[in-house]
This record gives C-alpha cells, structure tokens and sequence, in this order.
C-alpha cells in the first residue's frame, strides 16, 4: 500500500509530540484539541500501514483526522479534505466492510449518492458486528431515525444502545425529569443527540411516554423523517420553499426552522417543549416561551409558570440523584453541563418556596442543587454558583 502524505498535511507548522495510539471517543465524551487529534492519526496511521486490513486502526485513524479537521479547519464535506482521503484510502483497503460504511454514514461527500440516501446506514447496521461500542450503535440508530423513522430497526437499536449503558446516569435522569414533567402528546424539539437520544432511548427501551414526539432540529432538514412526521400528527406538509430563506444569509437555517416549528405547533394544537438551548439555534419569540424547570414551553398566552416549576420540583422531578456520589460511567463532560442546568433554571425557586412557608422543600432544593455545585468542576460552574448564592440567599 502507497505510504500517504495526509498526516504531514495535517501537522503543516505544528509541532507535535510523538503519541501512543488510543481509542478516539467522542468529543462529547471527552474532546481534546486539535493538536492531540493530530497526534492521534499520525499514531493510528502508522497502525494501519503495519496492517492495511486492521478495521480498528482504520476506524480510529478515521475518527482522529476528522476531529481534527473538525476544530482546526471546520466540518466539511470536500472531496480535498483529509477525512475524505481517509475515506479513499479505507474502501480500497476495506472494500465493502462494516467499518467503511460506518464512517461514510458519518461522512457524507456531495459526491456520494449512495451515501447521500443512507445506503451506508443501512448495511452498516446489517454488517454491524454483535460487539459494537455504544457510540457506533447509538449513532447508527440516530441516523436511521432521520432517514426512516418506522423502521423497526430504530428501536431496536436504540433499545440496544440502551442496555449498554453507554450514557451516563446524570443525562439519562435528566431526560426522564424532562419525559415526564410533559403534557400527554407533547411535542419536544432539542438541539443534538445528547438531549434526543437519551430520551429515545427511554421510550423505545422502558416504553416511557412514547405520546411525547422527540424532534431534534436536524430532522427538520430531512425529507423522509418530515413526512413520516407530518403523518404522525395527521397535518398537511406546508407551503414553505427554503429557497425564500436566502435573504438571511448565514442565519438562513434558524429563521427557515423558527417558522416550520410554529408551522407544526398551530396545525397539531399539540403542547409543546423546548430545550434550553433552542433560543441560541431558532428566532423563536422569546415572549412566548415559558420556564417550567428545566424546560422551556411554548405558549401564545401568560401563565403562572412558576407554580408548574414548583409542582414538577415537588412532585415529578426525581432530582436527588444530583446528591449522590458520582457513578463509574458518570465521567463525560457534557454530563456536567447538564447538571449545572438544573442549578441555573431551578435556584430561584428555593427563595419562592422560602417565601411561601414550604421550609423543608427549599431546604431540600438548596440541598441538592448545592451538591451538584460541588460536582461539576467545569469552567461554567462559578457561574452557576453565582446564580446559586443569588437566587438561594434570603435578602437581608
């Protein structure tokens, strides 16, 4: 096999010290810089050049070129680009096999017409092997979700995903306290897999209000799950040409979903629910948009939105698992940033539950949201703890 140059590309004028080859998780589990990915496809590389038909070295060396170019050069899709090299290089080497169509399901080239459909998705999960990380199966059953929603393969797979425990405990209670704080056939729309999979999981795996639709801003962008959502909620699909949208330039993407969301809320008069994030990825009417605890709802109208906080607070959110020591598989990063949206969205309503004379309520939230503090140790966490020491003190 001819000796690539891609890894020399990629290390033009940085210096980088010579690494062992390790396992690349995701970057949502654990992400470094650009420097260390760049490290760790030079080390994979040379993995794969000792043996051309290793799926291992040829998925890892795959993962750490394209997190590499992820936060170095942004996410692409060129036929230039050094992921697509990769891609190459891996179907002369793999023609075919299990981990080639994992990862042109990850990276899509325009070219690729048989990737742009799916068919990668699809005879990955047939050639998917018994022992697949959580990672690669909960990515497969995502993917299918958006490209065929009523396959029963998606459940399947998400019940799999499930049973592996890949996710940590922290984000899988915090999306059942969003699961069950909702009113029956809500609608949920969130930004990326950490806040849609995991619920997912819990409808497929425990069966847990499957009447809540999960609906994750990306799937917006796709035809077939459009469609199969338009059936579910018994609507017409609307007259709105994304062609209209250009004159946003840039931000085309967050009006074009603003409108299609509103267009879905009115037509299916269905309740619905936002996560916490959605205002930094739609121009949604920030009027109209309520805190319930940790989640935001829509509504046309003013409400006592409070009072529904502090009912969820007291009787449906299971929040004391934000107290208990820290579990094994408990390590990912964006699982503290979850937790801190507890401290941030629910710390006011300890002086409120004060006020009202419910004592041992605000002494039991203060409580918890105190140990949660004293968990996550990332850069944000002072300024929930600013939050915290304002929203719990009793003014003097």
């Amino acid at each position: 096999m001819r000796k690539t140059i891609i890894i020399a590309a990629l290390l033009t004028c940085t210096f980088v010290t010579a690494q062992e080859a390790e396992t690349i998780v995701s970057i949502i589990v654990n992400e470094h810089d650009a420097e260390w990915y760049a490290a760790q496809a030079e080390a994979w590389q040379k993995k794969v050049d000792d043996n051309p038909k290793d799926e291992r070295a040829w998925r890892n060396l795959f993962y750490a070129t394209n997190y590499y170019e992820m936060l170095s050069t942004g996410y692409g899709d060129e036929e230039s680009s050094p992921t697509a090299s990769v891609i190459r290089r891996m179907e002369e080497a793999l023609p075919d096999s299990y981990v080639l169509n994992l990862c042109k399901g990850r990276y899509c080239l325009k070219t690729d017409s048989t990737a742009m459909r799916g068919d990668n998705i699809y005879r990955a999960i047939e050639l998917m092997p018994k022992d697949a990380c959580d990672e690669e199966v909960n990515f497969l059953a995502c993917r299918l979700w958006s490209i065929d929603p009523d396959n029963p393969l998606v459940g399947e797979l998400f019940t799999k995903s499930y049973q592996q425990k890949g996710y940590p405990s922290r984000i899988m209670h915090y999306n059942m306290n969003m699961l069950r704080s909702m009113q029956p056939q809500a609608l949920y729309f969130a930004n990326g897999d950490v806040v849609t999979a995991p619920m997912k999981m819990i409808q497929d795996a425990l069966n847990e209000r499957q009447d809540v639709t999960v609906i994750p801003l990306s799937f917006l962008h796709s035809e077939p799950y459009m469609k199969a959502l338009y059936q579910r909620l018994n609507i017409a699909p609307p007259c709105i040409d994304v062609q209209d949208y250009g004159k946003y330039g840039e931000e085309w993407s967050s009006h074009y979903e603003a409108d299609l969301i509103m267009y879905l809320i009115k037509q299916s008069m269905r309740p619905t629910y936002f996560s916490t994030d959605i205002l930094q990825y739609t121009k949604l009417d920030k009027d109209s948009i309520y805190n319930e605890g940790i989640l935001l709802k829509y509504s046309p109208r003013q409400y006592d939105n409070f009072t529904v906080a502090m009912h969820n607070v007291k009787e449906v959110y299971h929040l004391e698992y934000l107290a208990e020591p820290d579990l094994v598989y408990d390590s990912w990063m964006v699982g503290k940033h979850l937790s801190l949206n507890n401290v941030m969205l629910l710390s006011h309503l300890v002086l409120k539950l004060r006020k009202r004379g419910e004592t041992e309520q605000a002494d039991r939230l203060k409580n918890i949201l105190g140990k949660c503090l004293e968990y996550c140790k990332i850069p944000e966490a002072p300024v929930a703890q600013t939050i915290f020491n304002k929203e719990t003190e009793e003014k003097k």
